[in-house]
């Protein structure tokens, strides 16, 4: 068993791809903290007074419209401007607004630092800026390749709709990553269903779940991998009664799997950040994690020692080993039951929310894991207490924290939600995830509106050794 799983290491590692850091997709974004976040703060400065807005880090970008109709995708080169018409802009807006959501895949050597990072992304957004229509860059998704001449951006172009006659909103998201499980062919089901379910989280988690669309974004380093790509797409999307739209593809990337997604809404979105209120709960749908034990299982197969380091902790192989395909069972199916039950507590769109009935306010726990719940304080300006951090594989994760093999063993793909609700309809919430087969919990509370805090319990080192990440939390 190990020489085929070493095999597909091998096939992988001869696509230029790193297994250990592949597992799973999340692990091959642009650092969020060091890179990404600092070099948006300092585009967004530049280009204050330019018509080129970009949101702040959000779940998926909501356009204020029930009827989004037009998808126009554009391909540029990184570090350069030549790619970008502005006649070609004007020939897609005709006089409208832009939205746009995008995707990134950087050469390795400009991720490390933001200026190199800005470096890369900085003339395609400036060349933007100068388009006379105002545009408004949602959720973008930034991934690294160790090849110069894979770099690309692609933007996913939504012209601000002409006759809004559906009342709603409609959420986009794009997330593109380069597999799930090494350890499987990238033909498997799962690599497929994991990615696009990965993208359709963040608009999941606003309980957007109605009139789904995927617009895949596919490569591969052979035509018949492709073709079995497409295949598992078109399964996916008949399993889950999806519409695929299809468009062009990057052709650069020895392995991408993703998609942009589309969704409507006839409830207003839980973006209520200053409604939130002391007392308000929080409650994950389910356990987090699901990094952990794929790292965990890889590097047992490509370093045997750590197999007796497992035994010493008196954890076997086989248990992780069954771990790993329990936490991709979990990625590669959509978290569309707990879209439902937040949609059920949202305002309708002509609504106004009411504290005591709604929920305010939610998250999706995927690529910086335990660390969102500091991102949704600073979101609604409050110090909240967390209680626990629930892992799937608590042992798991804290071995592969020890062994230095994982930085941070809360993180995931297409992972749980963290919802901020009202005290007195969490009985009821809770309730209503556990009939649809999750394993929910109250892992937090809002204690005070103003200077932005999260006050966590000291075990959380076990799980994480990344200080940058520590440093966020107040340990007691």
């Amino acid at each position: 068993m190990f020489e085929e799983i070493l095999e597909r290491i091998k096939y992988y590692k001869e696509l230029g791809l790193n297994p250990l850091a592949l597992a799973t997709g999340c692990a091959v974004k642009v650092d969020l903290l060091r890179v990404v976040y600092p070099s948006i703060k300092k585009l967004k400065e530049e280009l204050k007074d330019s018509n080129l807005s970009i949101a702040p880090r959000e779940d998926a970008l909501i356009i204020p419209a029930g009827s989004v109709d037009e998808v126009y995708r554009r391909i540029y080169s990184l570090g350069s401007d030549k790619d970008v018409s502005l006649e070609d802009l004007a020939s897609i807006s005709r006089g409208r607004d832009l939205y746009a959501v995008t995707v990134v895949q950087v050469f390795q050597r400009y991720a490390d630092a933001p200026e190199a990072f800005l470096e890369k992304i900085g003339p395609v957004y400036k060349a933007l800026a100068r388009f006379k229509a105002r545009i408004t860059i949602g959720k973008g998704h930034s991934i690294l390749t160790p090849f110069p001449e894979d770099e690309f951006i692609l933007f996913d172009f939504i012209p601000s709709p002409d006759n809004n006659s559906i009342e709603g909103i409609t959420a986009i998201n794009n997330d593109t990553i380069h597999i799930i499980d090494p350890s499987q062919e990238p033909g498997d089901f799962r690599q497929v269903s994991g990615a696009i379910s990965n993208a359709l989280n963040d608009i999941f988690v606003l309980g957007v779940h109605k009139k789904l669309r995927v617009v895949p974004v596919l490569n591969a380093p052979t035509e018949e991998v492709l073709d079995k790509l497409w295949k598992n797409v078109e399964l996916f999307a008949n399993q889950y009664n999806i519409e695929i739209v299809n468009t062009i593809q990057p052709k650069r990337g020895r392995l991408l799997m993703g998609a942009t997604v589309i969704g409507y809404s006839d409830r207003k979105p839980p973006i209520f950040e200053d409604k939130v209120k002391p007392g308000m709960k929080l409650i994950i749908t389910r356990p987090m994690g699901e990094l952990a034990p794929i790292n965990l299982y890889l590097s047992s197969i490509i370093d045997e020692s750590i197999v007796k380091d497992l035994e010493s902790y008196g954890i076997s192989f086989e248990e992780v080993e069954k771990a790993k395909n329990r936490a991709v069972e979990l990625i590669s199916k959509p978290n569309i039951e707990a879209a439902t039950v937040i949609y059920k507590y949202l305002p309708d769109i002509s609504e106004e929310f009411k504290e005591d009935e709604h929920i305010a306010v939610t998250t999706d726990v995927t690529g910086p894991g335990v660390f969102v719940v500091k991102e949704l304080a600073e979101r609604t300006n409050t110090k909240i207490r967390l209680f626990e951090v629930p892992l799937l594989f608590p042992e798991i994760s804290r071995i592969a924290t020890k062994l230095y093999i994982i930085p941070n063993a809360t993180a995931g793909t297409n992972g749980p939600f963290i919802i901020i609700a009202p005290d007195n309809i969490v009985d009821d919430l809770i309730k209503d995830l556990k009939s649809k087969g999750l394993e929910p919990s109250i892992i937090g509370e809002v204690i005070e509106k103003g200077e932005p805090e999260v006050i966590a319990p000291k075990k959380l080192r076990e799980y994480v050794a990344d200080q940058k990440i520590l440093s966020q939390f107040k340990l007691v």
